[in-house]
């Protein structure tokens, strides 16, 4: 049996949640002020991350994309010095800021927040559009909006597999068109066969289109491959490559791709520890021995570190471990081995940064793994025990 509740004053109840979250606004915006001047003294560089976001997420607890909110709501509430009062004041929140960050001029502050004010975020959202898509159209919007461009997916916290990217409007548009012409297959199929959904849609409009996104995936990844294809070799990448260099002797040696631009020791090593290339091992110049081309790490191998980490193994990083690289703790060329307890998923981009030297890694003894920026400062550790070094194997 359910305990009666209490008689509750719900006006004054409503009152006092409006003044906590005016509360948390003004405390946001002091947390922006903060990070704005972190940012302008680079307190996040040499630790392996991008950006001030990247540390954002990695040290306060925060998602990316909200992460990225907090910085842009910082920016605009410095260059804007009225949505900054009003921000600090509680009177906007961190997502009407980043909301106004892109169309408010600093001469036109005020009838924006009054409008933001008075208004839900969704509405703030619908007229900061509508002022975008009123601008100046021309050769600079078109590529700006490419250089825009992008796509993200990843799993959300109840397993849907989610999408958002942004594109140019005439290449948003020939997707459109390739959605709404599968959608009008799939209503074919189903009308002639006579087929009933069996799991009903709450949404039926959007069910319809993530059925036809579907139904084009599926097509591109087994549909009939090119009649050129079989004929076609693969790609093959040839690395010339300095012995000294791959085992550390001398990181100043050479590499460089054949027939191709010099390529930097850093960029040498990642290579060697998870890619498929043929390398031309050198000493002084002179060819001295033809590397096998086979992966660095066996496909099997990798699908195991990727199962096992789940995502990339630097501290706060969010990407899935299926679209990382496997990294050998100890690198394979000054002796690691290729085995479960020495691999990690890295992304390629903390992977690159690593063998930029702007973090290192090590191993505790308890095969955990401490991530040390280049001011010796430890930036974060994953435990779990999954790198311990076996009694019978030496080294780092």
């Amino acid at each position: 049996m359910i305990a009666p509740q209490p008689d509750v004053d719900l006006d004054a109840l409503q009152e006092r949640i409006r003044e906590r979250a005016a509360g948390i606004h003004a405390q946001t915006a002091e947390l922006a002020r903060d990070l704005a001047v972190y940012d302008d003294h680079n307190g996040w560089c040499g630790k392996g991350m991008r950006d001030c976001a990247d540390w954002v997420t990695c040290n306060l607890g925060f998602n990316p994309q909200n992460a990225k909110a907090l910085m842009v709501a910082a920016q605009a509430a410095r260059e804007l010095p009225e949505v900054g009062e009003a921000f600090s004041a509680g009177e906007l929140s961190v997502d009407k800021v980043r909301l106004l960050a892109p169309v408010v001029a600093p001469d036109d502050q005020t009838g924006w927040i009054r409008m933001a004010v008075e208004s839900s975020s969704a509405e703030v959202a619908r007229r900061c559009r509508e002022a975008r898509s009123a601008e100046r159209v021309g050769p600079e919007r078109d590529r700006a909006h490419r250089a825009q461009r992008r796509l993200h997916t990843w799993y959300d916290e109840e397993n849907f597999f989610r999408i958002s990217g942004a594109l140019p409007p005439d290449e948003g548009a020939m997707i459109q068109i390739a959605i709404d012409s599968a959608g009008r297959r799939l209503d074919t199929l189903r009308s002639d066969h006579h087929l009933v959904d069996l799991d009903p849609a709450d949404d039926p409009i959007h069910a319809r289109k993530a059925d036809a996104l579907v139904l084009l995936c599926t097509e591109a990844v087994l549909g009939e491959p090119r009649a050129d294809r079989a004929s076609s070799p693969p790609v093959q990448m040839v690395v010339h490559v300095d012995y000294d260099v791959l085992t550390g002797a001398n990181p100043a040696g050479r590499g460089h791709i054949e027939d191709g631009p010099a390529l930097s020791t850093p960029t040498l090593r990642r290579l060697g520890c998870d890619s498929t290339v043929k390398t031309l091992i050198e000493r002084d110049g002179v060819p001295i021995a033809v590397g096998r081309e086979k992966p660095a790490v066996p496909p099997a191998m990798k699908l195991k570190v990727r199962s096992r980490d789940g995502i990339c193994v630097y501290p706060g990083c969010p990407r899935p471990a299926a679209r990382c690289e496997a990294h050998h703790i100890h690198h394979w060329a000054g002796g690691g081995p290729t085995e479960l307890w020495n691999l990690a998923a890295l992304c390629k981009g903390h992977h690159t940064r690593h063998h930029d030297g702007e973090f290192d890694i090590h191993r505790t003894p308890e095969g955990d793994l401490r991530f040390v920026g280049r001011d010796g400062k430890e930036v974060g550790r994953v435990t779990g025990g999954h790198w311990k070094r076996p009694r019978s194997r030496a080294g780092p």
